[in-house]
């Protein structure tokens, strides 16, 4: 299993758009970051991914369901 490591710094100094992954009903997913919003509770993020049913995804995510992919390209739902 692959581990990412995702933190509220990260969609903080990310430019826009960014590749990452998300974290969607229990699974690491490709997709971009397309924006964010600083909030009371800390930075949201923008984001798109394609669901299971292979149909592009915009939502909004807490930070700390975003990451970097890997940087070897050994990305695997845990």
């Amino acid at each position: 299993m692959t581990e990412f490591e995702p933190g509220t710094e990260l969609v903080s100094r990310l430019p826009l758009p960014s590749h990452v992954v998300v974290r969607v009903d229990g699974q690491w997913r490709r997709g971009w970051l397309i924006g964010r919003d600083h909030e009371e509770t800390g930075w949201t993020a923008l984001v798109q991914y394609e669901g299971d049913d292979g149909n592009e995804r915009t939502e909004r995510l807490p930070a700390d369901r975003i990451a970097l992919p890997s940087s070897d390209g050994t990305e695997r739902a845990s």
